[in-house]
């Protein structure tokens, strides 16, 4: 007689219901445990039954060695395994495992091995603080778990359906974001441009970092050209708009001279004379 195999307990397994049974026990005690942290503080009880359970264990201890000679506690109690020693054996390497996969990960994103990945994360990150901002933990959680339970097997029901809708708008978006990127180009082009021109030296130095736009992509010709000091003599005394030269003016000595004797003559002239 064949026995039927054990079947592999995976989260598609437990949140798409093909085992109703184990998936509502599940339920069940998610939820409990939901309403004990809601209505029940569980640190305020466990240190009340901590201090309570040490005290009765210290008193059974000295009174046992006070009368028998050993303590009560130490003479009855139970053989037990350590579980610590189970825990390093069998879930430590694991959590390992883990933790060294979640720093490998966090430095993809971090570190922007793809910038796609990390646009998605900030994305993500935006939205949680938005939505933590205007909910609690709790609601939070008890959102989760009705997600987790119901979403399943709705998509199992409409997976062609989904998929397709979601293919859809995925391209929509993506779309929308290649016209906005490139709209958001054309628009700061020119202020980088002037930017880059008015910073002189280091500007160009910028520029000289980042790949030259062709004349394909060029809109226009620029009109502004920077030369050196011998471009720019040649260019003012050449170019069409230079500025009229100023008339050169040759006073010589003699001229000079003429000028004085006109001024004496005439003064002399104007003098009275006296027969």
């Amino acid at each position: 007689m064949s026995t039927a195999a054990p079947v592999k307990i995976t989260p598609c397994y437990l949140f798409g219901w093909h085992d109703p049974v184990l998936t509502g026990k599940v339920l069940a005690s998610v939820v409990s445990v939901l309403v004990i942290f809601k209505y029940i503080n569980l640190f305020n009880v466990f240190f009340h039954i901590a201090y309570i359970g040490l005290l009765v264990s210290a008193a059974a201890e000295y009174v046992g060695k006070l009368v028998t000679g050993q303590g009560f506690v130490t003479k009855y109690k139970p053989t037990t395994k350590s579980v610590a020693k189970i825990f390093n054996e069998s879930i430590l390497p694991q959590i390992g495992d883990l933790t060294i996969y979640i720093e490998e990960e966090f430095n993809k994103i971090a570190y922007s091995h793809d910038i796609e990945t990390t646009l998605k994360a900030a994305g993500a990150s935006y939205i949680l603080y938005k939505v933590t901002s205007w909910f609690s933990l709790f609601t939070l959680a008890v959102v989760a778990v009705v997600f987790f339970f119901s979403f399943p097997p709705f998509y199992q029901t409409y997976q062609i359906e989904i998929d397709q809708a979601v293919a859809e708008y995925t391209k929509i978006i993506k779309e929308k974001i290649a016209e906005i990127t490139k709209l958001a180009h054309e628009k700061a082009a020119p202020h980088i441009d002037t930017l880059v021109k008015k910073t002189g030296p280091v500007g160009s130095f910028v520029q000289s970092k980042f790949p030259t736009r062709t004349a394909g992509s060029t809109v226009g010709e620029s009109k502004t050209t920077f030369g050196t000091a011998a471009d720019a003599s040649s260019a003012t005394t050449s170019g069409s708009s230079q500025f009229p030269n100023a008339p050169s003016t040759t006073l010589g000595e003699s001229t000079f001279e003429d000028a004085v004797d006109q001024a004496k003559s005439a003064a002399h002239e104007a003098a009275p004379q006296h027969f």
